[in-house]
């Protein structure tokens, strides 16, 4: 993907209108590439429509101790009728690399259905105490995670068009 394709996405119209819900995630409950993923202390949400061709999966990882924790945040786009390809992921290792995000930048891989091994990794200064664990802090991350992705959180319903929160 060359970078105009990925500015195209991330200066598309994507609002985010609903406050994402986290629920366990079993293995099978979310499309490929996230269907193999679960365990008993992953949390997910669905996907969530940001646009007609966008949508995002935000997961943590819920540790004992801040450094066994993770948060990410993955925006994709539809391509066929069953197919997403990954545009953006943002990752918060806290134990070992931080914040980091991968994008398909340049690179002539087909990442359809895949997550992004391999991919360009850019490094994302934000504020390292932020506990994915803590709901306060996980809209924080999400709230950077749009900002990031040039996607707007207000409710689309809403004509003063009014951040639902931040």
């Amino acid at each position: 993907m060359t970078p105009a394709e990925l500015r195209s996405h991330k200066n598309a119209t994507k609002t985010l209108a609903v406050r994402p819900t986290f629920k366990a995630l079993k293995r099978g409950k979310l499309p490929k590439p996230f269907h193999r993923m679960g365990g008993s202390r992953l949390y997910s949400t669905e996907p969530i429509k940001l646009s007609d061709t966008h949508c995002v999966v935000f997961m943590y990882r819920d540790g004992e101790i801040l450094s066994d924790t993770a948060f990410f945040g993955h925006l994709m786009c539809s391509v066929g009728e069953r197919a997403l390809y990954p545009l953006f992921e943002f990752h918060w290792h806290p134990s070992h690399k931080g914040f980091h995000a991968k994008m398909p930048c340049k690179t002539g891989l087909d990442y359809t259905n895949r997550m992004l091994p391999g991919a360009p990794e850019l490094q994302i200064s934000t504020r390292a105490e932020l506990d994915p664990r803590n709901e306060d802090d996980r809209t924080a991350l999400i709230n950077e995670f749009c900002e990031a992705c040039g996607i707007y959180i207000a409710d689309p319903n809403d004509t003063a068009t009014i951040p639902l929160w931040k």
